[in-house]
């Protein structure tokens, strides 16, 4: 297949981009971030990616702020024949044309390009034509394809199923055979199935079995019940009369209780309203009067007595202050050691014309002057004495005050009859007491009783409790000899439960007998279930038989995989021992090719053995993988010769062995196509054609 031209629309950094290839060697040269890489991912994803795909490499493809989707072109040849083919991945649509011929099926697109490249997945084309710088060894990728494939090269079946289909598919079978027999499994095997319906008939058997065998155990059971049964309803009759006189009497004995304590209430109640009555007949002899007064003077009396105590707590105040005034007053002398002074000065002041020695006398009369001046002095005398006469004066106006509302209380005393207002206090906290009492009174009444205040009603009512615990005791007296005793009423009410226990049970087993009795056709059914069961079986050893068929059918593939492998294999490591030898000059020519991922090893002349690859180099191993990949790509396409694109995968190679991989790449490409993406100018020598891609 070769690949003459590509081009994309919304790929990455490549809005619009399209580029011409030849057969040959392609270099593909630019800077980092130039689009090698892209470009080499769209020539993957024309291969091998679906147009209606949704995963995240799509989705990511697509040029940063373009709305729609990609699309990728490809023009070239495919075994002599043109082709065209587009995947429109905004679409999600693809589209190959050759040979006159157009399809947009997805799944036959990729078929006609299987057979055009000889694999069929990314995975297996990486494993092989497609290697990039860090996967050089990725070979084990596709190793289940490539194992496949090699399998199919060897015997001619390119396309067919091979043994590797051949298996999976028996595997598959005998799984599906086999799902649930070692283990629990959502939807088990014909064989599992099979067992499970052979355990639930095994059960239903036993069960029809024990069925049929207690058919006559019930019959003689219920006998047995009929008889029990019968007696321990008779006693429980006799109990349930026992305990039925016993609670009622104990709830006649509450009764009679609860009856005697109502009727002490209802004496409580006539013994207060009797008391009631006698305070409320000396309310009306006795405080009449004052009642009348302490209504309509109500708000006066509580405005004098609140004017009352206000000036009796000022009153207290002024003589406290009174007193610590007179306390503090200084004595009477400063006025006269005042006047002494300002004598002594003046005359002094007078003498100085006459005699210096004045100077002194008017010296000691600035002395008296200023001790009268000093605190406690003169000045303190003066202040003083005025806030003594103030504070007297106040006094004075305070007695005034109180004086005035005296008189007004004794004048509302004197309207309700009373002498004095000692005599009105006095009769006012009498009334207070009797109102107060009354109000307590009507507060029990109405606590203790619903009819509070009526005495007709509370007698009537006592009454007919007496009536009633009469009536009670009565009937109290004709159960005594039918009750028994706190003790032996437990006794009788733990053994009525248990007989209800009993007798709950012995109808259950009725029933269930009856159940069992009543049981028809379980010995035909027992024929049945012993039936299917044979038939059962008989499939069974048929599914086993399946089964053990298939895995030794399993066990010859595997053998014969196995050999026909191994021929592929020595041809695999011929061809990569002739690359390898090619590559480093001769110094490695003889690999080793292991297992079906593809496992090597080197002969190495140095250690005298063989070499297994994580103790190369890495360049070395870099070579082996490369010589290795252009065998496969030979063994298992054959004449298909899918493109080669190498993504700089000779970083690792000294000058001398990149020369020789370089003429061995250039003598592979006679006829096929191949394309190295590279930063480099190194490969510009071999190539046979260059594209330069310009830096972002």
């Amino acid at each position: 297949m070769l690949i003459e031209e590509i081009s994309l629309r919304h790929f990455k950094r490549f809005r619009e981009a399209s580029f011409a290839l030849r057969e040959g060697v392609n270099v593909v040269r630019g800077p980092n971030e130039s689009g090698k890489s892209t470009l080499l991912q769209a020539v993957l994803a024309a291969l091998f990616w679906r147009a209606d795909s949704t995963r995240r490499e799509v989705r990511d493809s697509v040029t940063w702020g373009e709305p729609g989707g990609m699309r990728v072109e490809l023009k070239g040849r495919a075994d002599g024949i043109s082709f065209h083919l587009v995947k429109d991945f905004s679409a999600r649509r693809a589209e190959l044309s050759w040979n006159g011929r157009k399809e947009t099926d997805p799944a036959r697109i990729q078929d006609t390009l299987r057979e055009w490249l000889g694999v069929g997945t990314e995975a297996a084309f990486r494993a092989t034509a497609g290697i990039r710088h860090d996967e050089v060894d990725g070979i084990a990728e596709g190793g289940k394809e490539l194992g496949e494939r090699l399998q199919s090269a060897l015997g001619g079946l390119e396309g067919g199923p091979g043994a590797f289909r051949a298996r999976e598919a028996m595997q598959k079978e005998l799984a599906d055979l086999l799902r649930g027999t070692r283990g629990t499994a959502r939807n088990p095997g014909h064989l599992a199935r099979t067992e499970e319906e052979m355990e639930a008939l095994a059960r239903r058997r036993d069960e029809l079995s024990r069925a049929v065998a207690g058919r006559e155990e019930a019959r003689r059971r219920l006998a047995e019940i009929g008889e029990e049964s019968e007696k321990a309803e008779r006693r429980l009759e006799v109990l349930e009369a026992l305990i039925r006189d016993t609670q009622e009497r104990m709830d006649i004995e509450e009764d009679v209780e609860d009856l005697q304590r109502r009727y002490r209430v209802m004496e409580a109640s006539l013994e207060l309203i009797e008391e009631d009555e006698e305070l409320a007949g000396e309310e009306e002899t006795r405080y009449a009067a004052l009642r009348e007064v302490l209504e309509e003077e109500k708000e006066r009396l509580e405005e004098l007595e609140k004017r009352r105590s206000a000036t009796a707590e000022r009153a207290a105040e002024l003589s406290r202050r009174l007193e610590e005034a007179a306390a503090m007053q200084p004595r009477p002398w400063a006025p006269w050691v005042l006047a002494a002074g300002l004598t002594l000065v003046l005359a002094g002041l007078a003498g100085l014309t006459l005699s210096p020695y004045m100077l002194a006398l008017c010296l000691a009369g600035c002395g008296l002057t200023a001790l009268s001046l000093f605190p406690g002095g003169y000045l303190r005398f003066h202040s003083g004495g005025e806030k003594l006469r103030e504070l007297r004066a106040r006094m004075q106006e305070l007695r005034a005050e109180e004086m005035e509302v005296l008189r007004c209380m004794e004048g509302v005393a004197a309207r309700g009859g009373c002498a004095s207002l000692e005599d009105f206090e006095r009769l006012r906290r009498g009334y207070l007491e009797l109102a107060a009492r009354r109000r307590e009174i009507a507060e029990r009444l109405e606590m203790i009783s619903t009819w509070a205040g009526e005495r007709g009603k509370l007698e009537e009512e006592a009454r007919k409790l007496a009536a009633d615990a009469a009536l009670r005791s009565r009937r109290w007296k004709e159960l005594k000899g039918r009750t028994l005793d706190p003790e032996g009423l437990q006794r009788a009410l733990a053994e009525r439960e248990e007989l209800k226990r009993r007798l709950d049970h012995l109808r259950a087993e009725r029933v269930r007998c009856e159940v069992v009795l009543s049981g028809e056709g379980q010995e035909e059914e027992l024929l049945e279930v012993e039936e299917a069961l044979a038939q059962l079986g008989e499939r069974r050893a048929r599914l086993v038989r399946r089964a053990r068929a298939l895995e030794l059918a399993l066990d010859w593939l595997e053998r014969a995989s196995r050999d026909s492998l191994a021929s592929v294999i020595s041809r695999l490591e011929e061809m990569t021992g002739d690359y390898l030898g090619r590559i480093t000059g001769g110094r490695y020519r003889k690999v080793t090719v292991e297992g079906e991922d593809l496992s090597m090893s080197v002969w190495s002349p140095e250690k005298g053995g063989e070499v297994k690859v994580d103790s190369l180099s890495r360049g070395t191993v870099d070579q082996l993988y490369l010589a290795a990949r252009l065998s496969l790509v030979e063994i298992i396409c054959g004449e298909k010769k899918p493109p080669m694109l190498l993504d700089d995968p000779f970083v690792t190679f000294d000058s001398r062995r990149l020369g020789k991989a370089m003429e061995l790449i250039k003598e592979y490409a006679r006829g096929r196509q191949v394309i190295i993406f590279t930063c480099g100018e190194h490969y510009d020598v071999y190539a046979d054609r260059v594209v330069s891609l310009a830096p972002a």
